[in-house]
């Protein structure tokens, strides 16, 4: 193992996958009024996918909960109104990314076929309050001896599901997911 300039062994604790972000802001009035699926990272026909992170902070006219789901579909969406999201590699010299992200303004007519992987009731704090706490939903993969989320095709996809719930008034949201891109195994 190498040593550092003061003879402590060097560890690599950053990783060398090629890694991407995208961030994503909706508000009540770019969503679905019921919505289920909010945003949907797809697949690539040319690379596997890992879903490394997502975070979701939010807010509305009045405080509320709400459930957040992320599921895992292993058939696609249909329908709906699709609006591509666009992603940033974390390394410039990394390739362009092939997988698609994207958010609805119109529900899919027809939701693919999928499990829940993490569901949480989240606090909705009163938009422009700081007395209640503004406290994100995060969802870390891969930082323990399990699997990350893998997307094996376009036909695979992580979605942020709503659960059909009403959209709350004043509603804004705020979302990061972080994957990354190896080559097909």
């Amino acid at each position: 193992m190498p040593l550092d300039l003061y003879g402590s062994s060097s560890v690599n604790t950053e990783g060398n996958k090629a890694t991407y972000s995208a961030g994503i802001e909706l508000a009540a009035a770019t969503m679905a009024a019921n919505a289920t699926d909010l945003v949907q990272i797809i697949g690539s026909a040319t690379k596997i996918i890992k879903i490394q992170h997502i975070q979701i902070t939010a807010d509305a006219t009045a405080a509320a909960a709400v459930d957040l789901y992320i599921l895992k579909r292993t058939a696609a969406n249909t329908g709906g109104t699709a609006v591509a999201i666009t992603g940033i590699a974390h390394d410039s010299k990394d390739p362009a990314y092939t997988a698609t992200v994207q958010y609805y303004t119109a529900n899919p007519s027809a939701l693919g076929a999928g499990q829940i992987i993490r569901l949480q009731s989240y606090a909705l704090p009163v938009a422009g309050t700081t007395g209640y706490p503004f406290t994100p939903a995060v969802w870390n993969f891969g930082n323990r001896p399990s699997r990350c989320p893998t997307l094996r095709g376009v036909g695979e996809s992580l979605v942020v599901n709503w659960g059909g719930q009403a959209i709350n008034s004043g509603l804004a949201v705020w979302m990061d997911i972080e994957w990354t891109e190896e080559p097909l195994q």
